[in-house]
């Protein structure tokens, strides 16, 4: 086809030029990258490590009452080192489980723990405490089912699903973090991993075609319409981006010097995208077949049609969005149930942040509607497509 090498150069040259941007370099001190690390107390050095510990036996457990009236509980437990150089040693561990339940972790024998040793470099002491059950396992039995469900149920696809959300996972973590933690703005560098984790998934899962490009730009549209959007609240209402307590440690340490208003909008992009996503995805791939029903269909007609099918997939994809964010708020929902006077907690930052994420985030989608429709039908507008037989329809307009 006439537009087929145009289109492949513009696809990659815009992937290109997007993944050298977010590489520039920025001012900003790197935070240590070992798992251990000496800090000084007073005269002393002390070295701090962590590893996994299984209790053998509670030596001992006692219970005290601490000033103001709360108590805590104390024990005195035998465990073995199961990872790390100690592997196989046995060593007494303190634990200490105070009145909240958030914090308390009680030591069982027979269950593993995660273990934090301190030494004391020059006199050699050494100590060791528990710091949280050992949940890693769980986690990756999570993830072994999700990937063998997926081979199952997908087949090849299911395959390729796996790949492009490995590859989503590496454009965050090696991208989008790297990026902002180098100064560039959140925001931009949202926008950009956004496009390509978009485009890398679109070209496993739907091929090197006119549908993977229109449900890219799509995406990107809807993703930085929302993104836009997100700002222009943050700065205007206005919030701090540091309701989140996760983001009060990273403003009281001094490794990070991060723009925290651009980090809020940039969590509001990459939760919406997914969603955004599956969206341009399904209106591309109803105007491919609606054109391959009919081949004598113009811009207009496609264009319909697609907004047709967008409307019904919108309902559901908004409902999902706002659920999302819903279920991850009901602690605070709970809290406010039978408070009176709503205004003041409408107003909180924490409040303000879930509901700005929820409502920019399902505008991007919306957007994100007849943006896809727009851009694929043009395309699929100026195809010349013959009718086949059923057998060959799906693959008449790949490059």
């Amino acid at each position: 086809m006439k537009y087929r090498n145009k289109i492949i150069i513009l696809f990659i040259s815009v992937l290109c030029i997007l993944n050298l941007g977010i590489t520039v370099p920025s001012k900003l001190t790197e935070a240590p990258q070992e798992d251990s690390y000496e800090k000084s107390n007073s005269n002393d050095e002390v070295k701090e490590t962590f590893c996994i510990g299984q209790v053998i036996k509670v030596i001992s457990e006692i219970e005290e009452e601490l000033p103001g009236g709360n108590k805590q509980r104390s024990q005195q437990l035998l465990i073995r080192i199961v990872s790390g150089p100690e592997s196989g040693k046995k060593r007494a561990s303190l634990n200490l489980i105070p009145d909240n339940p958030g914090f308390a972790i009680v030591g069982e024998p027979g269950r593993k723990y995660l273990i934090n040793k301190i030494e004391n470099l020059n006199t050699g002491n050494e100590e060791y405490f528990v710091v949280d059950y050992y949940r890693a396992p769980f986690v990756w039995f999570l993830v072994t089912l999700f990937a063998l469900l997926l081979l199952i149920v997908g087949g090849k696809k299911g395959i390729r699903t796996i790949v492009s959300l490995i590859a989503t996972i590496i454009f965050i973590g090696f991208l989008l973090i790297p990026a902002i933690e180098k100064g560039i703005n959140p925001l931009l560098a949202a926008v950009i991993v956004s496009f390509l984790a978009t485009g890398f998934t679109m070209l496993l899962v739907a091929g090197i075609n006119f549908k993977s490009l229109s449900s890219t730009l799509g995406t990107v549209i809807g993703v930085t319409f929302s993104g836009i959007l997100a700002t222009y609240i943050i700065n205007a209402a206005p919030l701090s981006g540091l309701a989140s307590s996760e983001a009060m440690i990273l403003w009281g340490n001094e490794i990070y010097k991060l723009n925290f208003k651009g980090l809020l909008a940039a969590g509001m992009i990459v939760s919406c995208l997914g969603a955004i996503m599956d969206v341009a995805i399904s209106i591309s791939s109803a105007i491919q077949e609606i054109k391959i029903a009919n081949p004598k269909y113009t811009l207009k007609n496609l264009f319909t049609a697609g907004m047709n099918v967008g409307k019904d997939i919108m309902g559901t994809m908004t409902s999902t969005l706002v659920l999302a964010f819903t279920g991850m708020a009901l602690p605070l929902l709970l809290l406010i149930n039978h408070e009176k006077d709503l205004l003041k907690y409408i107003n909180l930052e924490l409040v303000t942040s879930e509901i700005t994420a929820a409502i920019a985030g399902s505008i991007g989608l919306i957007i994100a509607v007849p943006a896809t429709s727009l851009i694929m039908s043009y395309f699929m507008s100026r195809e010349k497509i013959q009718p086949v037989s059923d057998d060959q329809n799906t693959n008449i307009i790949n490059f």
